[in-house]
C-alpha cells in the first residue's frame, strides 16, 4: 500500500492452520483494499500457519503477516496489543476469529454503523458486536488488553464501561463457524483460565460463590442449559472457583473498577447497554440506509432488529 489505510482489521492466530486461509480470505475479499488492511499477528504457531500467512501475504497486497514478535507475549491479550501497534489505520476492527468465515459485506456495514454512533458522541468509544468490534486505534493503545491467559475481553469491557467508552450493538450472525472444536478438555481449560483471570482482575471471591448458587440468567456470557446440565455446571463451579482463586494468588493482581467487583455485574451491565440498530439510531441521532447494506448486513443488523421489536 502506498498510503496508510483508514481501517485495519487486526487478527491474531495461533495454530489454526485448518481454518486460517478461508477465514482471512473472507475478510480480505470483502473490503476495499485502498481503505482497509488486514494485519495478522501470529503467536508462534507450529502447525504450518506461518507458511499459509506468507502465501496469503504474497497474494493480497493489503494483508500483512507479523511473524517476528511472537516472543514478546505469553497470551492472546498481548498478541492483540501487538496487532494494534502494527496497525496503520485510524480505526481498528479487532477480535475477528480465524475459525470463522465472515459473511460478505458485514465488515464495512459494521463500520458504517460505528461512524453513525460516532457522529452523536464527543468522546472516543469501542463498538462491540458479536464476533466483530471496532474502535479508534488511539483508544486501543490507551486502554490495552492485559496479557492474562483468558477472559481478556471481560477485563477490557469492565475498564471501558468504567470510562463510559463501550457501546454494545445487538445484532444477528455476521459469520459462520469453520468447524473448529476445542473439545471438552479445551473448554475446561478455557473456563479455568477465565476464572483465574476474573480473580486476578479484581472480582470478589464471595460474590463468585453467591453467583454460582443463584443468579439471574441473561445468557450473554453463558449459554442456556437443560436443568441436569445446569445443576452439574453449578457443582463444577463450586469446586473450580476455590481452585481458581488459589491459583490467581500466585499471579500479578489488578483492581477492578468499583462497579464491577461483584461477579455478575458485568453481565448485568452488558444487558443494560445492548442496543439494536434502530435503538442506537434513536439514541445518537443518526440514520443508516439499510437498503445500501450488503445482503448479509441487512439480515444481521436490520432484519434482526425488526424481528426483535
Amino acid at each position: 500500500m502506498s498510503t496508510a489505510p483508514r481501517y485495519s482489521i487486526a487478527v491474531c492466530n495461533y495454530n489454526m492452520v485448518e481454518t486460517l486461509a478461508d477465514s482471512l480470505r473472507s475478510m480480505a475479499d470483502q473490503v476495499d483494499p485502498d481503505r482497509y488492511e488486514v494485519v495478522v499477528v501470529d503467536g508462534g504457531s507450529s502447525d504450518g500457519s506461518r507458511d499459509v500467512l506468507r502465501d496469503l501475504e504474497a497474494e493480497y497486497p493489503h494483508l500483512r503477516a507479523v511473524l517476528d514478535r511472537s516472543d514478546e507475549c505469553d497470551w492472546l491479550g498481548g498478541d492483540r496489543n501487538v496487532s494494534f501497534e502494527e496497525s496503520r489505520g485510524e480505526y481498528v476492527l479487532e477480535s475477528l476469529d480465524t475459525d470463522d468465515y465472515y459473511l460478505d459485506g458485514v465488515i464495512e456495514d459494521f463500520v458504517e454503523i460505528f461512524h453513525g454512533v460516532e457522529s452523536g458522541r464527543e468522546e472516543p468509544f469501542f463498538l462491540s458486536g458479536r464476533g466483530i468490534n471496532v474502535a479508534p486505534r488511539s483508544l486501543l493503545l490507551e486502554v490495552p488488553y492485559r496479557d492474562l491467559g483468558g477472559a481478556e475481553d471481560r477485563d477490557l469491557w469492565r475498564r471501558l464501561f468504567a470510562r463510559d467508552a463501550l457501546v454494545w450493538l445487538d445484532h444477528g450472525p455476521v459469520a459462520r463457524s469453520l468447524g473448529y472444536d476445542p473439545g471438552l478438555r479445551g473448554q475446561v481449560s478455557r473456563d479455568l483460565h477465565g476464572k483465574v483471570t476474573d480473580f486476578r482482575t479484581g472480582v470478589d471471591f464471595a460474590s463468585a460463590v453467591r453467583y454460582t448458587l443463584h443468579h439471574e440468567h441473561h445468557y450473554v456470557l453463558e449459554r442456556e442449559r437443560p436443568l441436569p446440565l445446569e445443576v452439574a455446571k453449578r457443582l463444577y463451579d463450586l469446586v473450580t472457583y476455590p481452585y481458581a482463586y488459589w491459583r490467581a494468588r500466585s499471579f500479578e493482581r489488578h483492581e477492578a473498577p468499583p462497579a464491577f467487583r461483584e461477579k455478575g455485574s458485568l453481565e448485568r451491565r452488558i444487558v443494560e447497554a445492548m442496543r439494536t440498530l434502530p435503538e442506537l439510531e434513536a439514541e445518537y441521532g443518526f440514520a443508516v440506509d439499510c437498503e445500501s447494506f450488503s445482503e448479509a448486513g441487512r439480515r444481521a443488523y436490520c432484519e434482526y432488529a425488526d424481528a426483535r421489536r
